[in-house]
């Protein structure tokens, strides 16, 4: 699982200490211990559907939408990562005008959502101020829900990604014994895709600098094929392997683990390394994004290297979980890496740093706005007004034809 999924599952897991819950999933061959889990297809899903108090969902459908206003139920909009912001970097190969419906189409999804939501969840205070700013363009943001909820804070929750409140346990080969590195070799570990956002080129850059006098670092990549195996890599991911390769690094130095880890076994990788890294561009995805993989080794009580600029950057400078380094220096990545493997004591000191905060991360913990969310929601039922859903549907019919008219009028148009 990436982000996404894992986000989904992990709510469901802590709702279901209080509620009802049912994981609709696109994948339905596993099983959970204290909720169900059903696809998208079938009278199972009609049936929970019709019956549900609340949908908790990252983007809803024209479908889904129709369902909400017959049936009555809750919404809450899970917006913890900017779709529209990751879709820039996404597809920045792309024509530009494939690249304008691809952005144009999460905007509009994204609209029909926010005038649907009862209730807005994102990751970081950030976020919150972001979509507050969405929200008045869409005029959402109504003098009703403003003297109901003057600062929005009941309107708009934070929930950051969580972490397990179980610790890590090694249950099978890691990283040493499948790439055969010695006990005393450091590894350095990119705990995730490597996703168009980001950048492995600085720090691919930078193991070309460590590998001149020292043969005893190295740095593997956990998943270059997205875990859709249907999907192709991301063109950083084919450019990071060009540059590895090129530099004369790859299965020396730097190392490709090309399938997806599954999600049940990263802490047999995680548990192996020494440090775990977060390397990005300076862009409107790092400024408003969470990054998920950070949790991961908060969770393995991995000291961090990232960089500048996102929400995670400020607590590990504040709380010393790691070293920040600035955007595209691999002189400084260099610098950092040597500096935590050369220290073992300042190693050590993080890695105390990060137990210490790590409870207020916990799944449990960060939970508990949205249980407070639903409790208000189901408090209260309100009818929704059916004039409204066909309003705010309409809309997104209109926009979506808007949008491929303006497409289609650009490449007429252009000279």
């Amino acid at each position: 699982m990436a982000g996404a999924a894992i986000r989904s599952w992990e709510f469901a897991k802590a709702l279901s200490q209080n509620h009802e819950v049912v994981l609709i999933s696109p994948k339905t061959d596993i099983r959970a211990e204290n909720f169900q889990i059903i696809s998208f297809h079938g009278r199972a899903y009609q049936y929970h559907i019709q019956n549900a108090d609340i949908l908790i969902a990252q983007r809803l459908t024209c479908a889904l939408a129709f369902s909400a206003a017959f049936h009555r139920f809750k919404i809450i909009i899970d917006a913890y990562a900017p779709g529209p912001l990751e879709r820039l970097e996404h597809f920045k190969a792309d024509p530009t005008d494939d690249r304008h419906g691809k952005v144009s189409s999460e905007i509009s999804k994204l609209i029909l959502s926010f005038k649907m939501a009862d209730g807005i969840l994102c990751a970081s205070e950030k976020q919150r101020e972001l979509w507050i700013g969405f929200l008045l363009g869409q005029q959402v943001i109504s003098p009703s829900l403003y003297d109901l909820d003057p600062s929005l804070r009941d309107f708009i929750g934070i929930i950051p990604f969580g972490l397990s409140s179980t610790p890590p346990k090694k249950r099978g080969k890691g990283l040493r014994e499948r790439y055969g590195f010695h006990a005393g070799e450091k590894v350095i570990v990119w705990g995730g895709g490597i996703w168009n956002w980001f950048d492995p080129l600085s720090l691919i850059r930078a193991m070309t600098i460590i590998s001149r006098d020292r043969s005893d670092i190295k740095l593997v990549f956990m998943g270059v094929q997205p875990p859709d195996s249907s999907l192709p890599s991301a063109a950083m991911a084919v450019r990071a392997m060009e540059l590895a390769k090129e530099r004369g690094l790859i299965d020396q130095s730097v190392f490709f683990h090309h399938e997806w880890i599954p999600y049940e076994e990263r802490e047999n990788v995680l548990l192996e390394a020494d440090i775990g890294a977060s390397i990005h561009f300076d862009h409107l995805e790092t400024h408003f994004s969470f990054r998920t993989r950070i949790l991961d080794y908060l969770w393995a009580g991995l000291p961090i290297l990232a960089t500048q600029g996102d929400g995670f950057a400020e607590l590990i400078e504040r709380q010393e979980l790691g070293v920040i380094v600035p955007y595209q220096n691999e002189r400084a990545i260099a610098h950092a890496i040597v500096s935590l493997v050369n220290h073992p004591d300042q190693l050590k000191k993080m890695k105390s740093n990060i137990a210490a905060i790590r409870g207020q991360f916990h799944w449990e913990s960060v939970i508990a706005p949205l249980d407070d969310m639903i409790d208000r929601l189901t408090a209260h039922p309100r009818k929704r007004k059916i004039w409204k859903v066909g309003k705010a549907l309409l809309r997104f019919v209109v926009t979506k034809l808007r949008e491929k008219a303006i497409v289609a009028c650009t490449s007429i148009t252009r000279p």
